[in-house]
């Protein structure tokens, strides 16, 4: 198996590039801290703690299958992604939650996305 480790100029990238969809997406009321270790089949992973607002956010350090691999800003943006739908997910996992909680989410994506697109 043929893998690739990441440069420090990639895993600057990755996170300059997150840092600019976290704008973009309006998420700027998270602290986000970035990481890397070898991830087993895996780019990158997310760790969020959203009462905290505090987001992980770790990159591989060997890529696998580097002909697979789309580049740092694919990874960066595929986790800004993941971070804008969390808090959805979140409240759906919540014990207590009320219909106007999720509706109120679902409006704040609209919103951003109404920037974006």
């Amino acid at each position: 198996m043929k893998t690739k480790k990441i440069s420090k100029l990639y895993f600057k990238q990755f996170c300059d590039s997150f840092k600019e969809w976290q704008l973009k997406l309006g998420l700027t009321q998270y602290d986000v801290f970035f990481h890397q270790k070898h991830l087993l089949g895996s780019f990158a992973e997310m760790n969020i703690k959203e009462l905290a607002k505090v987001v992980s956010v770790t990159l591989t350090t060997v890529i696998e299958y580097p002909e697979t691999d789309p580049g740092p800003e694919s990874h960066a943006k595929h986790e800004a992604i993941h971070m804008l739908l969390n808090r959805l997910s979140w409240l759906g996992d919540s014990r207590i939650i009320e219909q106007s909680d999720i509706e109120e989410e679902c409006e704040a994506l609209v919103r951003r996305l109404e920037k974006l697109l």
